[in-house]
């Protein structure tokens, strides 16, 4: 556990700040080019539905109520894609915003006799959990990178104490597994190439937490 002069013990989560850059810079690359390929993408399919309506009206035939009801799915659905790329490229525009005036945080989570004090890079401000509003900790990990998954209690944002859960970036990497409890998706960049170590963790949390929240 890390302890530090002056305050309450806590155990820290460190990150590899120099990881963390190499992923931000990723992003910034790939995520409008792949907002710009949705965006492509949809606006062909709306030609193809506009070529294909033009062919059956002009063509004099009366289209029966089938044919409708497929043109107006297609429709509706390309531009509801639509509308999600608008969303995309105003989620990009925040994350930049947010990482030109924030500097990398050397530590992805906190454990203290609070609660869990959580890092998502995108986000603005980070994530406050109270312990009441945590049941348990994963942690799974695919090469380098590790992700604490967080469950959380049902309605946790709304739960007292919780705060920055509702950031539309912690949204984003919040979700039901197939059990249906709803998990707070942490990324971590160890330092050193070295996995998180859930044995810490887990200790960490039982210590912390009274016994309340574990591993599993």
């Amino acid at each position: 556990m890390h302890m530090q002069q002056g305050t309450e013990p806590e155990y820290v989560v460190r990150t590899d700040p120099g990881a963390v850059a190499r992923a931000r810079a990723s992003s910034l690359r790939l995520l409008p080019r792949s907002a710009w390929a949705g965006v492509v993408g949809t606006v062909f399919v709306l030609l193809i539905l506009g070529g294909a309506t033009y062919l059956i009206f002009a063509s004099g035939a009366d289209p029966t109520f089938g044919t409708k009801m497929v043109l107006v799915l297609c429709l509706s659905g390309a531009l509801l894609q639509l509308r999600e790329g608008k969303h995309r490229f105003a989620a990009i525009r925040r994350i930049k915003q947010t990482w030109a005036v924030r500097e990398i945080s050397p530590v992805a989570m906190r454990v203290t006799g609070e609660g869990l004090w959580c890092v998502v890079d995108e986000a603005p401000e980070p994530v406050f959990l109270p312990w009441a509003a945590v049941t348990h900790l994963q942690v799974k990990r695919r090469e380098r990178l590790s992700v604490l998954l967080v469950a959380l209690i049902p309605n946790a944002a709304t739960a007292p104490g919780v705060t920055g859960l509702d950031q539309p970036e912690v949204r984003r990497r919040t979700g039901r597994n197939g059990k249906g409890v709803w998990r707070l998706s942490v990324p971590v960049f160890p330092l050193h190439r070295h996995p998180v170590s859930e044995t810490e963790i887990d200790r960490a949390l039982g210590h912390f937490s009274r016994g309340r929240v574990r591993i599993r």
